[in-house]
């Protein structure tokens, strides 16, 4: 497990060198998906057409009855509650968000919100745990 969680800290800092300010692109944002997910079958269900294609591209099984989910703002975290709902932003982890995937301070950053993981019922790999900040 160290060496995931070392392999996970690599790509997370490789892939600070691609980030303009603001969000993260939606290619980082899948790769790093893929890696959440690969826990658990590898599958997300998604219903934002950008991020979809580029789960795709990250070799994602995009399935809308998967228990893991991306949501794009938090009237759509809230109705997914009980699912493992994957977010861009920091701020929705207060509505129900289990694992936002954000810049920070130009840098990709895991934040975990463990109330919304637990009530999910999935667990997270230790490398994701070990590199994360939970909130």
């Amino acid at each position: 497990m160290r060496l995931k969680a070392v392999l996970l800290s690599l790509a997370l800092g490789s892939c600070s060198l691609a980030l303009q300010a603001g969000d993260l692109s939606p290619e980082i944002t899948a790769k790093l998906i893929k890696i959440i997910a690969g826990a658990s079958g590898g599958k997300v269900a998604c219903r934002d057409a950008t991020m979809k294609a580029a789960l795709e591209g990250a070799g994602v099984t995009v399935d809308g009855d998967s228990k893991i989910v991306w949501a794009t703002n938090p009237v759509e975290v809230k109705s997914l509650r009980g699912r493992l709902v994957i977010v861009g932003k920091k701020e929705f982890l207060s509505s129900g968000a289990a694992v936002a995937i954000a810049e920070d301070g130009g840098k990709p950053k895991i934040f975990l919100n463990q109330a919304a993981i637990t009530a999910s019922g999935l667990t997270l790999s230790d490398a994701i745990l070990k590199i994360a900040e939970k909130l």
